[in-house]
Protein backbone atom coordinates (compact mmCIF):
# COMPACT_ATOMS: atom_id res chain seq x y z
CA UNK A 1 0.00 0.00 0.00
CA UNK A 2 1.46 3.44 -1.16
CA UNK A 3 1.22 6.52 0.93
CA UNK A 4 -1.31 8.04 -0.47
CA UNK A 5 -3.39 5.10 -0.73
CA UNK A 6 -2.96 5.00 3.51
CA UNK A 7 -3.68 7.96 3.75
CA UNK A 8 -7.23 8.19 2.44
CA UNK A 9 -7.99 4.81 4.32
CA UNK A 10 -7.01 6.62 7.46
CA UNK A 11 -9.05 9.50 6.70
CA UNK A 12 -11.81 7.24 6.26
CA UNK A 13 -11.75 4.73 8.36
CA UNK A 14 -12.03 7.98 11.34
CA UNK A 15 -14.77 9.64 9.68
CA UNK A 16 -16.54 6.48 9.44
CA UNK A 17 -15.56 5.36 13.15
CA UNK A 18 -18.73 6.53 16.25
CA UNK A 19 -15.78 6.50 18.34
CA UNK A 20 -12.26 7.49 19.29
CA UNK A 21 -9.57 4.33 17.74
CA UNK A 22 -6.64 3.72 19.25
CA UNK A 23 -3.51 3.22 17.24
CA UNK A 24 -3.75 -1.16 18.42
CA UNK A 25 -7.07 -0.95 16.31
CA UNK A 26 -5.52 1.05 13.78
CA UNK A 27 -2.88 -1.70 13.10
CA UNK A 28 -5.43 -4.16 12.54
CA UNK A 29 -7.36 -2.43 9.76
CA UNK A 30 -5.27 0.49 8.29
CA UNK A 31 -2.03 -0.65 8.92
CA UNK A 32 -2.08 -4.41 8.79
CA UNK A 33 0.95 -5.99 7.82
CA UNK A 34 2.89 -3.19 9.15
CA UNK A 35 5.72 -3.41 11.43
CA UNK A 36 4.71 -2.66 15.07
CA UNK A 37 6.65 -1.33 17.94
CA UNK A 38 8.24 2.02 17.41
CA UNK A 39 8.23 1.64 13.72
CA UNK A 40 4.71 1.95 13.42
CA UNK A 41 4.26 4.64 15.96
CA UNK A 42 6.84 7.23 13.86
CA UNK A 43 4.36 5.97 10.58
CA UNK A 44 1.53 7.24 12.39
CA UNK A 45 2.84 10.07 13.48
CA UNK A 46 4.34 11.10 10.01
CA UNK A 47 0.35 10.03 8.74
CA UNK A 48 -1.12 12.52 11.26
CA UNK A 49 0.98 15.62 10.73
CA UNK A 50 0.90 15.02 7.06
CA UNK A 51 -3.39 15.26 7.24
CA UNK A 52 -2.85 18.47 9.35
CA UNK A 53 -0.67 19.98 6.92
CA UNK A 54 -3.76 19.14 4.54
CA UNK A 55 -5.84 20.93 6.88
CA UNK A 56 -7.23 17.17 7.94
CA UNK A 57 -6.91 17.83 11.98
CA UNK A 58 -6.55 14.61 13.69
CA UNK A 59 -7.52 14.71 17.04
CA UNK A 60 -6.36 12.94 19.68
CA UNK A 61 -8.96 11.92 22.86
CA UNK A 62 -7.60 10.97 26.12
CA UNK A 63 -9.77 8.33 28.04
CA UNK A 64 -8.04 8.05 31.37
CA UNK A 65 -5.62 5.17 31.90
CA UNK A 66 -6.47 3.86 28.48
CA UNK A 67 -4.74 4.43 25.36
CA UNK A 68 -5.20 7.73 23.72
CA UNK A 69 -7.76 7.18 20.66
CA UNK A 70 -7.83 9.52 17.60
CA UNK A 71 -10.42 11.01 15.44
CA UNK A 72 -11.96 13.31 12.94
CA UNK A 73 -14.52 15.62 13.76
CA UNK A 74 -17.23 15.77 11.12
CA UNK A 75 -18.18 19.38 11.62
CA UNK A 76 -14.70 20.09 10.99
CA UNK A 77 -13.96 18.41 7.73
CA UNK A 78 -16.93 18.36 5.82
CA UNK A 79 -18.98 21.35 4.34
CA UNK A 80 -22.27 22.75 5.62
CA UNK A 81 -24.97 21.69 3.57
CA UNK A 82 -25.01 24.24 0.42
CA UNK A 83 -28.37 24.49 -1.26
CA UNK A 84 -27.51 24.13 -4.68
CA UNK A 85 -29.55 24.65 -7.77
CA UNK A 86 -28.79 21.90 -10.54
CA UNK A 87 -27.42 24.50 -13.03
CA UNK A 88 -25.06 25.98 -10.20
CA UNK A 89 -23.54 22.11 -9.08
CA UNK A 90 -22.77 22.15 -13.10
CA UNK A 91 -21.18 25.45 -13.19
CA UNK A 92 -19.33 24.39 -9.64
CA UNK A 93 -17.90 21.13 -11.84
CA UNK A 94 -17.48 22.71 -14.80
CA UNK A 95 -15.29 25.88 -13.43
CA UNK A 96 -13.16 23.25 -11.53
CA UNK A 97 -11.97 22.25 -15.00
CA UNK A 98 -9.49 25.25 -14.85
CA UNK A 99 -7.94 23.71 -11.83
CA UNK A 100 -8.11 20.29 -11.86
CA UNK A 101 -5.01 17.91 -13.58
CA UNK A 102 -4.20 21.40 -14.70
CA UNK A 103 -1.17 21.77 -12.39
CA UNK A 104 -2.21 24.88 -11.14
CA UNK A 105 -1.55 25.28 -7.40
CA UNK A 106 -4.85 25.45 -6.40
CA UNK A 107 -5.32 21.75 -7.54
CA UNK A 108 -5.72 20.09 -4.44
CA UNK A 109 -7.95 22.36 -2.72
CA UNK A 110 -10.19 22.40 -5.62
CA UNK A 111 -10.45 18.52 -5.71
CA UNK A 112 -10.62 18.58 -2.29
CA UNK A 113 -13.86 21.42 -2.25
CA UNK A 114 -15.55 19.12 -4.69
CA UNK A 115 -15.38 15.77 -2.74
CA UNK A 116 -16.46 17.35 0.58
CA UNK A 117 -19.58 18.75 -1.21
CA UNK A 118 -19.76 15.33 -2.47
CA UNK A 119 -19.70 13.51 0.81
CA UNK A 120 -21.42 16.20 2.43
CA UNK A 121 -24.70 15.69 0.06
CA UNK A 122 -24.60 12.04 0.50
CA UNK A 123 -24.47 12.32 4.32
CA UNK A 124 -27.99 14.57 3.69
CA UNK A 125 -29.31 12.13 1.17
CA UNK A 126 -29.16 13.20 -1.37
CA UNK A 127 -26.97 11.37 -4.12
CA UNK A 128 -23.51 12.09 -4.93
CA UNK A 129 -24.18 12.46 -8.60
CA UNK A 130 -26.90 15.06 -8.11
CA UNK A 131 -24.34 17.03 -6.00
CA UNK A 132 -21.65 16.49 -8.15
CA UNK A 133 -22.48 16.13 -11.98
CA UNK A 134 -21.98 13.49 -14.13
CA UNK A 135 -18.97 15.45 -16.02
CA UNK A 136 -16.82 13.95 -16.92
CA UNK A 137 -12.97 15.97 -18.07
CA UNK A 138 -10.90 14.25 -20.84
CA UNK A 139 -7.47 15.87 -20.38
CA UNK A 140 -4.23 14.76 -22.53
CA UNK A 141 -2.05 13.13 -20.45
CA UNK A 142 1.10 14.20 -22.06
CA UNK A 143 0.28 17.46 -20.37
CA UNK A 144 2.03 17.03 -16.86
CA UNK A 145 5.09 15.66 -18.41
CA UNK A 146 5.70 18.56 -20.85
CA UNK A 147 5.30 20.84 -18.21
CA UNK A 148 7.90 19.26 -16.05
CA UNK A 149 10.40 19.99 -18.72
CA UNK A 150 9.08 22.83 -20.18
CA UNK A 151 9.44 24.74 -16.72
CA UNK A 152 13.14 23.56 -16.05
CA UNK A 153 13.84 25.16 -19.77
CA UNK A 154 12.15 28.32 -17.97
CA UNK A 155 13.97 28.39 -15.49
CA UNK A 156 17.50 27.65 -16.68
CA UNK A 157 16.75 29.54 -19.92
CA UNK A 158 17.54 26.36 -22.19
CA UNK A 159 16.57 25.55 -25.44
CA UNK A 160 13.42 23.10 -25.64
CA UNK A 161 12.84 20.56 -28.87
CA UNK A 162 9.33 18.79 -29.52
CA UNK A 163 7.27 17.74 -31.95
CA UNK A 164 4.25 19.62 -32.73
CA UNK A 165 0.80 19.62 -34.74
CA UNK A 166 -0.46 23.08 -35.72
CA UNK A 167 -4.10 23.46 -36.19
CA UNK A 168 -3.66 23.08 -39.90
CA UNK A 169 -0.57 20.69 -40.55
CA UNK A 170 -1.60 16.79 -40.95
CA UNK A 171 1.68 15.95 -39.51
CA UNK A 172 3.74 17.20 -36.71
CA UNK A 173 6.85 19.15 -37.23
CA UNK A 174 9.89 19.36 -35.17
CA UNK A 175 10.15 22.89 -33.35
CA UNK A 176 13.15 24.31 -31.29
CA UNK A 177 12.11 26.88 -28.98
CA UNK A 178 13.45 29.18 -26.70
CA UNK A 179 10.68 29.38 -23.64
CA UNK A 180 10.14 32.93 -22.49
CA UNK A 181 6.49 32.33 -20.37
CA UNK A 182 4.07 29.72 -19.47
CA UNK A 183 0.62 31.01 -19.67
CA UNK A 184 -3.13 28.78 -18.69
CA UNK A 185 -6.05 29.84 -21.05
CA UNK A 186 -9.61 28.92 -20.70
CA UNK A 187 -7.91 25.24 -19.05
CA UNK A 188 -5.13 25.00 -21.73
CA UNK A 189 -1.77 25.58 -21.30
CA UNK A 190 0.27 27.53 -23.33
CA UNK A 191 3.95 27.91 -24.38
CA UNK A 192 5.33 31.49 -25.43
CA UNK A 193 8.49 31.43 -26.89
CA UNK A 194 10.99 31.92 -30.02
CA UNK A 195 10.61 29.39 -32.99
CA UNK A 196 13.53 28.78 -34.41
CA UNK A 197 11.74 27.46 -37.50
CA UNK A 198 9.68 30.61 -37.91
CA UNK A 199 12.05 33.13 -36.86
CA UNK A 200 9.32 34.88 -33.98
CA UNK A 201 7.86 34.58 -30.85
CA UNK A 202 4.71 31.88 -31.07
CA UNK A 203 2.54 30.45 -28.43
CA UNK A 204 2.08 26.51 -28.31
CA UNK A 205 -0.43 24.83 -26.92
CA UNK A 206 0.48 21.82 -24.90
CA UNK A 207 -1.80 19.45 -26.02
CA UNK A 208 -0.81 19.37 -29.82
CA UNK A 209 2.83 18.61 -28.44
CA UNK A 210 2.87 14.53 -29.93
CA UNK A 211 6.42 13.77 -28.59
CA UNK A 212 8.25 14.42 -25.22
CA UNK A 213 9.80 17.57 -25.09
CA UNK A 214 13.69 17.64 -24.61
CA UNK A 215 15.67 19.79 -22.58
CA UNK A 216 19.06 20.92 -24.41
CA UNK A 217 21.96 19.05 -22.57
CA UNK A 218 24.75 20.96 -23.62
CA UNK A 219 26.35 23.22 -20.90
CA UNK A 220 23.98 22.64 -18.39
CA UNK A 221 24.96 25.63 -16.39
CA UNK A 222 25.17 27.86 -18.99
CA UNK A 223 21.69 29.76 -20.42
CA UNK A 224 21.08 29.25 -24.05
CA UNK A 225 19.21 32.62 -24.71
CA UNK A 226 18.16 36.34 -22.64
CA UNK A 227 14.53 36.55 -22.70
CA UNK A 228 13.82 39.97 -24.52
CA UNK A 229 13.95 42.63 -22.22
CA UNK A 230 10.44 43.96 -24.10
CA UNK A 231 8.80 41.01 -24.06
CA UNK A 232 5.19 40.80 -22.42
CA UNK A 233 3.56 37.41 -21.47
CA UNK A 234 0.43 39.12 -20.79
CA UNK A 235 0.26 40.33 -24.46
CA UNK A 236 1.24 37.40 -25.92
CA UNK A 237 -1.60 35.27 -23.91
CA UNK A 238 -4.08 38.29 -25.27
CA UNK A 239 -5.24 37.08 -28.34
CA UNK A 240 -8.90 36.78 -29.79
CA UNK A 241 -10.56 34.23 -29.92
CA UNK A 242 -11.72 32.37 -32.08
CA UNK A 243 -7.96 32.26 -33.38
CA UNK A 244 -7.38 33.09 -36.88
CA UNK A 245 -7.71 30.53 -39.01
CA UNK A 246 -7.15 29.77 -43.07
CA UNK A 247 -9.71 27.07 -43.39
CA UNK A 248 -13.56 28.10 -43.47
CA UNK A 249 -15.63 27.51 -41.08
CA UNK A 250 -17.18 24.38 -40.21
CA UNK A 251 -20.56 23.21 -39.57
CA UNK A 252 -21.23 20.74 -36.42
CA UNK A 253 -23.81 18.82 -34.65
CA UNK A 254 -24.22 17.73 -31.39
CA UNK A 255 -26.59 16.11 -29.28
CA UNK A 256 -26.84 17.22 -25.28
CA UNK A 257 -28.53 15.34 -22.79
CA UNK A 258 -31.71 16.99 -21.31
CA UNK A 259 -29.54 17.70 -17.72
CA UNK A 260 -26.71 19.28 -19.63
CA UNK A 261 -28.81 20.88 -22.81
CA UNK A 262 -28.88 24.45 -21.14
CA UNK A 263 -24.85 24.50 -20.96
CA UNK A 264 -24.37 23.97 -24.90
CA UNK A 265 -23.17 27.63 -25.16
CA UNK A 266 -20.57 26.57 -23.65
CA UNK A 267 -18.32 25.43 -26.47
CA UNK A 268 -18.05 28.66 -27.63
CA UNK A 269 -18.43 27.60 -31.00
CA UNK A 270 -21.46 30.12 -32.98
CA UNK A 271 -24.95 28.54 -32.19
CA UNK A 272 -26.45 28.20 -35.87
CA UNK A 273 -29.41 26.37 -34.83
CA UNK A 274 -31.41 23.99 -32.07
CA UNK A 275 -33.49 21.18 -31.89
CA UNK A 276 -35.38 19.92 -29.17
CA UNK A 277 -35.95 15.96 -29.23
CA UNK A 278 -38.89 13.99 -27.21
CA UNK A 279 -36.54 12.58 -24.68
CA UNK A 280 -35.59 16.33 -23.52
CA UNK A 281 -32.25 15.95 -25.24
CA UNK A 282 -31.24 18.93 -27.39
CA UNK A 283 -29.04 18.82 -30.84
CA UNK A 284 -26.94 22.04 -31.29
CA UNK A 285 -25.58 22.86 -34.90
CA UNK A 286 -22.94 25.12 -34.28
CA UNK A 287 -20.16 27.22 -36.61
CA UNK A 288 -16.82 25.78 -35.89
CA UNK A 289 -13.92 27.95 -36.51
CA UNK A 290 -11.24 26.07 -34.46
CA UNK A 291 -12.61 22.12 -35.06
CA UNK A 292 -9.55 21.11 -32.04
CA UNK A 293 -10.69 23.32 -29.43
CA UNK A 294 -14.41 22.66 -29.99
CA UNK A 295 -13.74 18.27 -29.95
CA UNK A 296 -12.03 18.96 -26.70
CA UNK A 297 -14.65 20.95 -25.30
CA UNK A 298 -17.23 18.74 -26.23
CA UNK A 299 -15.65 16.30 -24.76
CA UNK A 300 -15.35 17.51 -21.47
CA UNK A 301 -19.48 16.79 -20.85
CA UNK A 302 -18.23 12.71 -21.24
CA UNK A 303 -21.15 10.68 -22.17
CA UNK A 304 -23.95 14.03 -22.09
CA UNK A 305 -22.85 14.80 -25.14
CA UNK A 306 -22.28 13.14 -28.69
CA UNK A 307 -21.17 14.79 -31.65
CA UNK A 308 -23.13 13.22 -34.89
CA UNK A 309 -21.71 15.59 -37.78
CA UNK A 310 -19.50 15.77 -39.46
CA UNK A 311 -17.39 12.96 -39.76
CA UNK A 312 -14.57 14.12 -39.36
CA UNK A 313 -15.17 15.89 -36.03
CA UNK A 314 -16.48 12.27 -34.63
CA UNK A 315 -12.84 10.79 -36.03
CA UNK A 316 -10.77 13.41 -34.21
CA UNK A 317 -12.88 12.90 -31.32
CA UNK A 318 -12.82 8.86 -31.01
CA UNK A 319 -8.80 9.71 -31.75
CA UNK A 320 -8.54 11.54 -28.45
CA UNK A 321 -10.64 9.09 -26.46
CA UNK A 322 -8.53 5.99 -27.99
CA UNK A 323 -5.46 8.37 -26.74
CA UNK A 324 -6.48 8.92 -23.35
CA UNK A 325 -7.75 4.65 -23.21
CA UNK A 326 -3.53 3.62 -24.19
CA UNK A 327 -2.59 6.48 -21.29
CA UNK A 328 -4.73 5.38 -18.94
CA UNK A 329 -3.73 1.49 -20.19
CA UNK A 330 0.48 2.66 -19.62
CA UNK A 331 0.20 3.84 -16.49
CA UNK A 332 -2.15 0.78 -14.61
CA UNK A 333 0.77 -1.27 -15.62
Amino acid sequence: MNKIERLINLTAYLLDSSKPITLEELKETVYRGQSGGVALRRMFERDKEELRDMGIDVKVVKRGDEDPGYTIDRGDYYLPHLDLTPEERVSLTMVSRLFLGSGTPFSGPAHSALLKLAFDEDAAGVAVEEAVPHVHWVGVPGERAALTDILDGLVRRKLLSFSYRSLDATEPIEREVEPYGLFNRDGHWYLAGKCHLRGEIRCFKLDRISAEVTVNKTAPRTPDFEVPPGFDIEKEANWDWPLPCEEEDVEARVRFSSRLAFAHTSTRAAVMGLKRNRDGSLEVTYEVADPENFVDRVLEFGTDAVILAPPELREMARERLEGALVAARGKRR
